[in-house]
């Protein structure tokens, strides 16, 4: 009988664990809602630094999978622009800015280039690039389910 419920309990445990993972649901707004609060996010990033931005974000989604391996969506973003005058104050900004709006922030300096690796409760993930050369803003929408 001890053995049944050794056993009962690492099955418990097991759905424990599983259902821990079902808890990191999508953000409970609409997935324009979504969509919007990433774009607004990149615009304000960009409205942090200043400067004149090529705005090549990608209309299609990629597929991406959500917790309990259901099929979803995310959003491309890609932005580029000129080098600002001071690369340390720039990532200073953008790291100011992220951690207002609760971004847990990752700063790495890699060669001459410093960047910044931002991502949001909700699963957004964010990357500014700034280099003497010019400065990149990437990122990934949250993965929402598909409909």
């Amino acid at each position: 009988m001890t053995r049944h419920i050794g056993f009962g309990i690492v099955a418990a445990a097991a759905l424990v664990a599983l259902a821990g993972c079902a808890i990191d649901a999508p953000s409970p707004v609409s997935d324009s809602e979504a969509r919007e609060r990433f774009v607004a996010l990149l615009d304000e990033t960009q409205a942090v630094v200043g400067g004149a931005w090529l705005v090549q974000d990608d209309p299609t989604p990629r597929e991406c999978t959500v917790p309990l391996w259901a099929p979803g969506e995310r959003y491309p973003a890609l932005r580029l622009a000129d080098a600002p005058a001071s690369l340390e104050l720039t990532a200073d900004r953008v790291e100011s800015a992220w951690r207002e709006h609760a971004l847990t922030v990752t700063r790495t300096e890699i060669g001459e280039v410093v960047e910044l690796k931002g991502e949001s409760p909700d699963g957004e993930l964010l990357l500014f690039r700034v280099s003497d050369s010019a400065m990149t803003l990437t990122g990934e929408s949250e993965c929402r389910p598909l409909e």
